[in-house]
């Protein structure tokens, strides 16, 4: 935690306070997508029930979109053919469905609800490892505003859908904590994690290798060499699907599948012109991110911090994903943190709503699957 001169503690925080008011937090923004959940199944119901893994209320909404194919893998595992149309499903990485599968024991074989919880739960983890990271340079009050800004971030819904998201911000996210305690071995392993987790995961040697470099450069070979880890797990799986397909790199050019609609939502339809709704929602998000990094606080934003936010804003850009923005982005917590620090009275008072109306609407846009997380 800072103190008022802005240096670094080691002031032990009061859990007992915080994880009851992170978890009220995550429980509200839940019942709000149950309800929005409820709504979309009761008066727009899905066209294609394919879209949906599950048929079960509120678990509709909730496996949508590529929850199918991240599903589909932890039921039946990779298949070599399309599983649909043009797409191949190990354009997916392994690590969530492989957990998903070992939750489904305790689901009794129930798919779905094992995935449902394992993002949830891995959610709700990585908002109290965030806190105690973000405690480290903000104080308590701004750290739970900002884990606010984060829960009810457009991209969120994603968090609560049998996506990766959530597990991939908590092995982030334990990933910095880990190199900022210099516990380099478990840096490491966290680190090889995420690259089994998303693709983005490999590019999170940037801001490590930022932080060792912080933490005085000179560190002992085998500290660095801890770095190793993500490609090395990503080269791990890649050699499975060379085995798998023939082809060790099927997971990247099955992508072109997907990057060939770029630019069309999940109706089938295409974003063409400027004055397309959705387009101009996504542009505003778009926006709103860019905007932030005028208020990024190079005082309470360490590099490594800011470091992280350019590289998940520039791989939006890079790999074409402009539909899938808000998800993408929601990731970069540090975002939120900059939200969170905007002392302006009107500010911190009309922004919780907007958010929140953004969050609910694109709880309804994913769900109805008019545009894809």
């Amino acid at each position: 935690m800072r103190t008022t001169s802005g240096q670094r503690t080691d002031e032990p925080l009061d859990w007992r306070t915080v994880i009851p008011t992170i978890a009220a937090v995550f429980v509200a923004s839940r019942v709000l997508l149950i309800v929005v959940a409820s709504l979309v199944e009761a008066y727009v119901p899905l066209t294609d029930p394919t879209k949906a893994w599950s048929s079960a209320p509120i678990l509709t909404s909730l496996t949508t979109s590529d929850a199918v194919y991240y599903l589909g893998i932890a039921a039946n595992g990779y298949h070599v053919l399309p599983v649909s149309g043009p797409y191949h499903d190990y354009v997916f990485f392994p690590l969530y469905p492989l957990l998903v599968r070992l939750a489904s024991v305790l689901t009794l074989g129930d798919i779905a609800v094992a995935g449902v919880l394992v993002a949830n739960g891995a959610f709700l983890v990585a908002l109290v490892l965030l806190y105690r990271l973000m405690t480290r340079y903000l104080d308590h009050d701004t750290a739970i505003l900002a884990i606010v800004f984060l829960v009810t971030a457009p991209g969120s819904v994603a968090f609560a859908m049998a996506y990766s998201e959530g597990l991939f911000l908590l092995l982030v996210i334990a990933a910095f904590l880990a190199a900022e305690g210099r516990r380099y071995p478990l840096m490491g392993l966290v680190y090889g994690l995420a690259a089994l987790t998303r693709l983005p995961g490999l590019f999170l040697a940037i801001p490590l290798v930022l932080q060792l470099v912080a933490d005085g450069g000179r560190r002992p070979t085998r500290h660095w060499l801890w770095l190793l880890a993500g490609p090395l797990a990503l080269a791990c799986f890649y050699a499975y699907l060379g085995v798998l397909t023939g082809d060790p790199l099927a997971n990247l050019h099955g992508q072109a599948a997907w990057d060939a609609p770029a630019m069309a939502p999940a109706t089938g339809g295409s974003i063409e012109t400027r004055s397309d709704p959705l387009f101009l929602i996504l542009a505003a998000v778009l926006i709103v991110y860019a905007f932030l990094f005028v208020y990024a606080r190079p005082d309470r934003t360490p590099i490594p911090h800011a470091a992280w936010a350019v590289t998940v804003f520039a791989s939006v850009f890079v790999g074409g994903r402009i539909l899938s923005a808000p998800r993408y982005l929601v990731v970069a917590w540090p975002f939120a943190g900059w939200l969170a620090g905007r002392r302006a009275g009107w500010f911190r008072a009309a922004w919780p709503i907007v958010w929140l109306g953004l969050f609910g609407l694109f709880a309804f846009l994913n769900f109805t699957t008019t545009l894809a997380p």
